[in-house]
């Protein structure tokens, strides 16, 4: 990725303030606050030194995707804010693109982690941790908002056929298949006795991200097909913020099924866990070509001044 070293444009007008890179500055900074965050609260948790007691079965299907959750935090989440936060600071041009996948998973991943435990019904102390995921939720969504106004669709070239085939329908129907996951799963849910081993444990984590995933990124995936195909400038950003979401969510949820399976979880098995780690990896590789296929739009020719 030779475009990584671009050198750091150092003209100025007089039309450019001295703080106009203040929204940089502190998104950088806030990138790197979410890292050490992610990391802290993994030390912390059920995979490093369990000083957070979450208030949910220690054998249970939802302490595996915990730990699967922290470990991936840990190894993928946290070292990639901290790449995004040194393109911001050096104002490469995909810096906000980078910036905005860690931000928006972080902001997605924490409700689950105070809406889902059942603290009336287990023991546990991951109450008084609230300030610390409090302060993780804030970061990943201000850094979201932050990343979103760095992205400029206008300094991009138009979009070409790749791009069109990728955001504007690929990753959009792959979310789409995948959100209709939770039509069974509702009905499950819903009946007098649920089956599924992870509702019965606590009921809280499913509904958190069904709300977000059917709420949110169902919505979020239908305007970005629509937008993009009508050409707007919004959808492309959308689109790029969905696929870096979707190429970090997919790895995410194969390794919750993982570590599921490998921790002899009531409802998991080896061919589930080979079926997310396939959908994740294909989120993943779409995501990174529509990074990819981004380029700066031609420099204008300027006309000779006398």
């Amino acid at each position: 990725m030779a475009d990584l070293h671009i050198p750091r444009s150092t003209s100025t007008t007089a039309d450019t303030p001295t703080g106009a890179h203040t929204p940089a500055r502190l998104l950088g900074t806030g990138l790197l606050v979410l890292a050490a965050l992610l990391v802290t609260n993994t030390l912390l948790g059920p995979a490093g030194s369990a000083v957070i007691d979450y208030p949910i079965p220690d054998d249970g299907t939802l302490m595996s995707q915990l730990v699967a959750l922290d470990v991936f935090a840990v190894a993928v989440i946290a070292p990639l804010a901290v790449c995004a936060a040194v393109l911001v600071l050096r104002r490469h041009r995909l810096s906000g693109m980078v910036a905005i996948a860690p931000s928006v998973y972080t902001a997605y991943m924490v409700p689950q982690y105070v809406l889902g435990p059942q603290y009336l019904r287990y023991d546990g102390n991951s109450e008084a941790f609230f300030p610390l995921q409090l302060a993780l939720f804030v970061l990943g969504w201000t850094t979201a908002l932050l990343a979103w106004q760095q992205i400029n669709p206008a300094a991009w070239a138009p979009p070409g056929r790749r791009e069109r085939i990728i955001g504007g329908a690929l990753i959009p129907l792959l979310a789409i298949v995948t959100f209709t996951r939770y039509v069974p799963a509702i009905l499950d849910a819903a009946a007098t006795h649920p089956s599924a081993a992870d509702y019965r444990e606590g009921p809280g984590y499913f509904w958190t991200i069904a709300l977000l995933d059917l709420g949110v990124g169902l919505p979020a995936a239908i305007a970005a097909t629509a937008g993009v195909r009508h050409g707007r400038a919004w959808a492309r950003k959308l689109a790029l913020a969905l696929s870096g979401w979707l190429a970090l969510v997919g790895p995410a949820v194969a390794a919750m099924a993982i570590s599921a399976w490998l921790r002899d979880g009531p409802d998991a098995s080896a061919g589930q866990a080979a079926a997310m780690t396939a959908l994740g990896l294909l989120f993943s590789v779409l995501g990174v070509t529509l990074l990819t296929t981004e380029r700066p739009s031609a420099p204008a020719s300027r006309k000779n001044v006398p």
